[in-house]
């Protein structure tokens, strides 16, 4: 039996001896077949090295891109813009009516007090003083001829009267016009320098109701400030005495030290815009702010020295994979209020899980970041829960963690993005197709 099962098999393996004797055959005469069979095997071999190392190692994956975790100072803003004015200006004006004679100041002039700026022509209020001034020594002179009448009863107390009442009447009028006289000499109300001029010589001033502006007289240019607006959902953060820093465009590289000097309770309504005025103040000993700059502030309302960052890129960060396996598990409902907060420039959507209501102590909230981990073999991503605080729009500080989380240090590589990655396609909405 074993010798039937024994030449059954080599019957069976003859055909197969016979091609492997054509092989070698075949690479004993052909040599480039044999050398290209060995090249062909070692490249195989190569192929699925690579694949068991890249398994290992990670090669070929996804690379991510990643920012360290760093200590530092971090300080909450208010950002607004505003406009430089003097502390004090004065605005001159007339009180009478004339043609502009003569101008003796203009822009940057430095004045004293009660110097004479200008003169309006006197002509008219010379020639009323004049009138009153006849009108008046005639009154007097009836009063007094009057007067020595009644005390010998030559006249009734009610003529006497009369005259008297006339008497005080044209010297009320002269009064008058001497002011009116005086008027026309227009002198500066204060020490400081002229800043805008808005009369020339020969110009006709009509005073009726409301003074004409013939020039502006900022009392000390070194001593200036910021009016700035700010809105109505910010001016509760701010209070008297905060730090602020401003630049103008004038001075690009310069940051110029400021105060918060009052916040006016008065609202300013532009377009059912509300806004408060908030006025910081501006020290200016070299005089190189003018009146009317334009001020790009930033007043600090929260400041820390040394906490943890974390940029707020990372928290924007959604890993691909498990962002459309969440979406495939919530049946493609449309992204809750917390989610599309996600992407705000600030520490996160106000829903978020831990945040602490408006009014209870300093405001926390628990978000998601992906840290890249490069302990073992293969740098793998690992989602972890980081608490928050302070932000500055750019980045976030993290608070130490508690109930056992894993707590994040500095050099931490924290996800913000994926280079190379492909977008996944966007879900086609439910429902049935009209076209």
């Amino acid at each position: 039996m074993t010798m039937q099962a024994s030449s059954f098999l080599q019957k069976a393996l003859r055909p197969v001896k016979g091609f492997i004797s054509k092989i070698q055959s075949l690479f004993q005469t052909h040599i480039w077949l044999r050398r290209a069979t060995i090249s062909l095997i070692a490249i195989v071999a190569l192929v699925i090295v690579y694949k068991v190392l890249a398994s290992i190692f990670g090669w070929g994956g996804p690379q991510y891109r990643t920012v360290a975790l760093e200590e530092g100072p971090l300080a909450v803003t208010i950002s607004a813009s505003g406009t430089l004015n003097p502390v004090k200006s004065v605005q001159v004006g007339t009180q009478v009516s004339g043609m502009v004679q003569e101008i003796y100041v203009d822009f940057n002039d430095v004045v004293k007090k009660s110097q004479v700026i200008a003169r309006i022509d006197p002509r008219e209020w010379q020639a009323r003083f004049e009138q009153a001034e006849a009108n008046y020594i005639l009154a007097k002179r009836n009063h007094d001829n009057n007067k020595r009448l009644i005390e010998k009863n030559f006249i009734s107390p009610a003529a006497f009267d009369q005259t008297l009442s006339a008497y005080k009447s044209a010297k009320a009028s002269l009064s008058m016009a001497k002011k009116a006289l005086d008027d026309t000499v227009i002198r500066s109300p204060v020490d400081g320098v002229v800043v805008k001029r808005s009369v020339e010589r020969g110009q006709t001033v009509a005073a009726s109701l409301q003074a004409p502006e013939l020039f502006i007289i900022a009392q000390d240019l070194a001593d200036m400030q910021v009016e700035t607006a700010i809105d109505e959902s910010d001016v509760g953060r701010i209070t008297e005495g905060m730090t602020a820093t401003f630049t103008v465009d004038a001075f690009p590289g310069k940051v110029f030290q400021s105060k918060v000097k009052q916040v006016r309770k008065a609202p300013i309504n532009v377009q059912n815009v509300i806004t408060y005025t908030v006025l910081l103040s501006a020290q200016n000993t070299d005089l190189k702010l003018l009146p009317g700059m334009t001020a790009n502030t930033s007043i600090i309302t929260e400041q820390k020295e040394k906490v943890l960052r974390i940029s707020n890129a990372a928290l924007r960060f959604k890993m691909p994979n498990t962002e459309s396996a969440a979406d495939s598990k919530s049946g493609s409902r449309p992204a809750s209020a917390g989610t599309a907060g996600a992407g705000s420039a600030g520490a996160g959507s106000a829903k978020s899980a831990g945040a602490k209501p408006m009014g209870a102590g300093p405001r926390v909230m628990v978000r998601k970041v992906w840290v890249l981990d490069q302990s073992g073999l293969k740098d793998k991503p690992v989602q972890k829960t980081v608490r928050l605080g302070l932000s500055d729009g750019n980045a976030s500080e993290v608070l130490p963690a508690e109930n056992g989380e894993t707590e994040l240090k500095p050099g931490d590589l924290v996800i913000t993005g994926i280079t190379g990655a492909s977008k996944p396609s966007a879900a086609r909405p439910a429902g049935p197709r009209l076209f």
